[in-house]
């Protein structure tokens, strides 16, 4: 069966999903009947290309990662505009992986929006359409028939989401919290290690673990957003980025980690959703955590969730919370969950 993919943005999660694609050709066909297509790649910094019959994605993956652009992949390099290029190719899915935008989820939003109309599935990773508008998006998706999958929203390829959908469906769940912000878990590991937070800081930067804006990392707003899904996702209540307590990292030094460490603690980004009675409470805050629990032995970019339910109680789950492979991976999660039977 073929699949015809159009992807929206091709930065690291783009190149990520096109490489396991490449990777993965032969068992997605044999295991699965599967092969995919990209029919076409729209992008603000390289230009657009188009296929019918499917780019050539070893060349797409070489030229870019060898540090040049689109017009030495072997195609013709298009100056559509988004909206134009995902009329000039077919496709069945549309991936949706640009930069997230929480102030009004513009323009990824109304890129899923028209796919979902045309009777499109839509696979994202952007975190502003969901957090803002997840239950019209879930309702029109309904109302054609089609398929909006969100897993690389919360934890990129660790599959938070669909452990609570499906392996802890039965159980009623009280509360979320974890860590789910890799770039501010790794600074807060190295300042543990000893570094200064100006220096752990430029560390990140210089790894590419940090958002091009940092503040989205380190003021909690990415954070921010994976709770408002989470509030959504798991107990069905939409949240204003306003409802959501907010603090980042930005104030801890040296001395408050030692502080912590003094007492057998460590600093965490905590992010939290609860329902109390019929109102949802949810923060995002740094706070100290005692050594013995599971959340304070998450180190580097990894991310963690504890689900508190009432028959199972806690259950922790652990894994990468960032990374090319590792939120490409989360795509192709979604895509085998659509088609593959």
């Amino acid at each position: 069966m073929d699949v015809r993919l159009f992807l929206i943005g091709f930065g690291n999660v783009g190149w990520g999903i096109a490489d396991l694609l490449v990777e993965k050709r032969d068992e997605l066909r044999d295991t699965y009947g599967l092969n995919f297509l990209v029919t076409g790649i729209a992008t603000r910094s390289h230009g657009v290309l188009l296929k019918e019959d499917g780019l050539n994605l070893v060349q797409i993956l070489e030229s870019v990662d060898g540090g040049k652009d689109f017009k030495y992949c072997g195609y013709p390099v298009q100056n559509f505009s988004t909206d134009e290029a995902l009329q000039q190719v077919p496709f069945d899915v549309l991936l949706e992986l640009s930069v997230t935008n929480l102030r009004d989820g513009e323009p990824a939003v109304s890129y899923i929006r028209k796919a979902l109309e045309w009777g499109k599935h839509v696979v994202t990773t952007n975190k502003g359409p969901i957090a803002l508008y997840l239950d019209a998006l879930t309702e029109l998706a309904k109302e054609r028939g089609v398929a909006l999958r969100y897993e690389g929203t919360v934890m990129a390829g660790t599959p938070l989401l669909n452990l609570i959908e499906k392996n802890l469906a039965g159980l009623e769940i009280t509360k979320v919290e974890g860590i789910l912000n890799g770039s501010t878990n790794f600074i807060l590991t190295r300042m543990e290690d000893g570094l200064e937070y100006e220096d752990a800081v430029e560390e990140a930067r210089g790894k590419g673990i940090l958002e091009a804006d940092a503040s989205a990392d380190l003021d909690g707003w990415d954070a921010v957003a994976k709770v408002i899904i989470l509030s959504q996702a798991v107990f069905g209540e939409p949240l204003e980025v306003g409802q959501v307590q907010r603090q980042g990292i930005a104030h801890l030094r040296r001395e408050d980690i030692l502080k912590a460490q003094a007492v057998n603690k460590v600093w965490k980004l905590i992010a939290r959703v609860e329902k109390v009675g019929k109102r949802m409470e949810a923060s995002v805050r740094p706070e100290m955590v005692d050594r013995d629990q599971p959340l304070a032995m998450v180190k580097g970019t990894m991310n963690a969730a504890t689900i508190f339910t009432d028959y199972m109680k806690e259950v922790t789950i652990f894994g990468p919370g960032a990374g090319r492979h590792e939120t490409g991976f989360a795509v192709l999660n979604d895509l085998l969950a659509i088609f593959a039977k």
